[in-house]
């Protein structure tokens, strides 16, 4: 059976335009997949550069051959790093008129190879378990294409049946706030230890937290074969005087489906099975996590159950790794409390599509910042009409510090308070040996002399 590969007609006119103005191009699909379609909601061309080091791709290529794999890994890694849970880099686009799929390119191979191979090594980047990868050849000249699948770990090579359409899948909306309150002890001899392993270890607490977690879809609990265009149905009633006519109420939008996240509690032990342990310290993760999805009405509650883990986590994860790159060598190892901040999320809406993508801003950086990313990762031209959403509000670090200056002025007070009960009960001890040492002399002379 031949699979198939659905787009929007306005991804034509962007292949089009990448023609007019690359001779050779390459770029990364965007969408979800499953047994039998690939549903694409983005075409993002892979940056160039003015250099022409090893480390950059030059301006212009004239063939496949000229482009350089590790920019366009390097480049599947960071837009992955900006889906949203369910979303993946389904595979590349190539636009030019060179034959790449009789025989199918070696380099092409060795580029989704590499991008399989990097997605994958990262655990939280979530790349895919699906081996097999899309592949579009855009031939300028003729304005024609086609489609073929690669499987990197078979290499066997099947067709696809790429259609431009009109109007593609309309996808459901779900939208989640986690919140987050997660203390990590450290046991004796790990506060020595750096900052990233901590980091990692939380993370898969979180994880485990959220695997074992129960889902809710609009405060109902959905079973995970139930299908997700189900969603919203309300069973049938009777015809009443209502302002709006039968069409209108059926091409009225649908509202987002909102998610709820109960994690289970731990359960209470037997007082003879527990333990004493040391610990040396500990670091608290606070907050909130806002998520957004847009999924194919044709998946299972549970593969949305599966896009919401994998949404926070790979939000989680990428906010991490930017905040621990944003450190200075003095900042990697500290000996006193210290609150960190990582970058918070900002959500982008593609043109033209109902679909978003994340960008993540630093303290001090307003929403308008993400545009730039949008632009170099996606191929996006950017202007004030996008809409850019800052989600998550922007801490507000001085309550935290004087938190921990006033947990750390009570330890002072306590020690201290400590110190003066310890003096005061020497002194008053000392008191009542001096007097009654003072007494029994007094009893010794008058039993003797009277």
């Amino acid at each position: 059976m031949v699979r198939q590969a659905e787009a929007e007609e306005f991804l034509l006119k962007h292949l089009t335009k990448i023609s007019s103005d690359f001779k050779c191009a390459i770029g990364l699909i965007i969408g979800q997949a499953n047994a039998h379609k690939f549903n694409v909601v983005h075409l993002a061309r892979t940056p160039t550069s003015d250099s022409n080091d090893d480390q950059t791709p030059p301006n212009h290529i004239a063939s496949i051959v000229e482009v350089n794999q590790a920019w366009v890994v390097d480049h599947a890694r960071q837009t992955l790093r900006m889906l949203s849970g369910g979303m993946y880099v389904l595979g590349v686009f190539v636009v030019g008129d060179e034959e790449i799929f009789n025989p199918f390119h070696p380099k092409i191979k060795s580029i989704l190879t590499g991008i399989n191979k990097t997605l994958q090594a990262d655990k939280y980047l979530f790349g895919g378990d699906f081996s097999e990868k899309l592949v579009l050849s855009f031939a300028p000249k003729s304005q024609r294409w086609a489609a073929r699948a690669y499987d990197v770990a078979s290499a066997n090579v099947q067709p696809v049946d790429w259609k431009f359409l009109p109007k593609a899948t309309k996808f459901i909306v779900f939208e989640c706030t986690y919140q987050i309150q997660h203390v990590y002890h450290l046991k004796t001899g790990e506060a020595d230890g750096p900052l990233k392993s901590h980091v990692k270890a939380i993370l898969d607490d979180i994880e485990h937290n959220l695997q074992s977690a129960v889902l809710l879809f609009d405060n109902d609990l959905k079973d995970a074969d139930e299908k997700l265009e189900n969603v919203g149905k309300k069973k049938k009633t009777p015809r009443t005087n209502s302002s709006k006519s039968a069409p209108e109420q059926a091409e009225a939008p649908a509202k987002p489906v909102a998610v709820s996240i109960f994690e289970k509690c731990l359960a209470l032990k037997p007082l003879n099975s527990l333990h004493q342990a040391e610990f040396e310290g500990d670091i608290r993760v606070e907050g909130e996590v806002i998520s957004k999805l847009w999924l194919n009405p044709k998946g299972t509650f549970g593969e949305a159950m599966q896009a919401v883990r994998e949404d926070i986590m790979r939000s989680l994860a990428t906010r991490m790794e930017l905040h621990w790159d944003s450190l200075i060598e003095e900042e990697l190892r500290e000996d006193v409390n210290s609150v960190h901040e990582p970058p918070r999320r900002a959500l982008i809406a593609l043109p033209d599509s109902n679909v978003g993508v994340s960008d993540y801003l630093f303290s001090g950086e307003a929403p308008e910042d993400a545009k730039f990313s949008l632009q170099e990762l996606f191929g996006v031209k950017t202007d004030d009409s996008l809409e850019v959403l800052d989600l998550e509000a922007q801490a507000d670090i001085a309550l935290l510090y004087d938190a921990n200056a006033t947990a750390h002025e009570a330890d002072q007070v306590d020690s201290k308070s400590a110190s003066d009960s310890s003096k005061f009960m020497y002194i008053l001890g000392l008191v009542a040996a001096i007097i009654i040492l003072f007494v029994s002399i007094f009893v010794h002379f008058y039993l003797k002399y009277v």
